[in-house]
């Protein structure tokens, strides 16, 4: 018996970044947006889809609000835009590379009631790029229908996908665009922990992610700022939050 009932006839907002500079981000951002529709039978989802190509017609993708990021791209700067358009109690953030599998949401969510979580990343049951090989070991060994408890980026808080409630987002906003790519992750999970906020990751909701899909679209002469160069801004950031 459970001791909470699934979520029913929910809606989440779903916010995706993108920057459609070819036919294969077209095809993976779109597949992302197609597994998700199709992820969920009693729970829908409002796609908020930022693009940062201003050349690509927006509206090829079947997002529900579509959005163009004019500017030099800014991962947190695009977010914050993207959050003057939330209508619902939920929301989730989500990289385009990832799929999402069957009742991820339904078993986010109960498992957030049951656990009392604030916010809750999903788990990925395929290999990431990109991380390290001590942090996929740790996470593969992770047991099922359990809920891992922790405020660690990659292993416990996943920068490329957490759920939370619109009005504890509201606590964290806005996103500080000095971090725009890098370190936000990082920022947000010592956000929540100095908040006392609860999160965890929930390994019976599966999206598989990919891992740095879109890193080679990046020009290498601005890999380094939007990459290691942020974590001045990051440091300097926490050792005055936390001095």
């Amino acid at each position: 018996m459970r001791l909470y009932e699934l979520p029913k006839n929910e809606v989440c907002d779903v916010i995706i970044l993108t920057n459609t500079a070819d036919e294969d981000i077209f095809k993976m951002t779109s597949s992302a947006i197609e597994s998700l529709r199709e992820s969920e039978q009693n729970n829908k989802f409002r796609v908020i889809l930022v693009e940062s190509n201003s050349g690509f017609d927006v509206n090829e993708y079947s997002a529900d609000v579509h959005l163009i990021f004019n500017e030099e791209f800014n991962m947190n700067k695009a977010l914050n835009m993207a959050f003057s358009y939330l209508e619902s109690d939920w929301v989730y953030i989500s990289n385009n590379d990832v799929l999402f599998c069957e009742n991820w949401y339904s078993n986010l969510r109960y498992n957030m009631d049951v656990f009392g979580l604030d916010t809750a990343s999903p788990k990925s049951p395929v290999r990431q790029f990109g991380i390290s090989e001590v942090a996929q070991e740790y996470i593969s060994k992770y047991p099922d229908h359990a809920v891992i408890v922790g405020n660690e980026v990659i292993i416990h808080f996943a920068g490329w996908g957490w759920l939370t409630k619109t009005e504890i987002l509201r606590l964290l906003t806005p996103f500080p665009e000095d971090l725009k790519f890098w370190y936000q992750d990082n920022h947000l999970s010592l956000s929540l922990k100095q908040m006392g906020k609860k999160h965890g990751c929930v390994t019976s909701s599966y999206v598989c992610h990919f891992g740095q899909k879109s890193y080679r679209i990046i020009p290498m002469e601005k890999m380094f700022g939007m990459t290691q160069g942020i974590q001045k801004n990051f440091i300097q950031k926490w050792l005055h939050l936390s001095g």
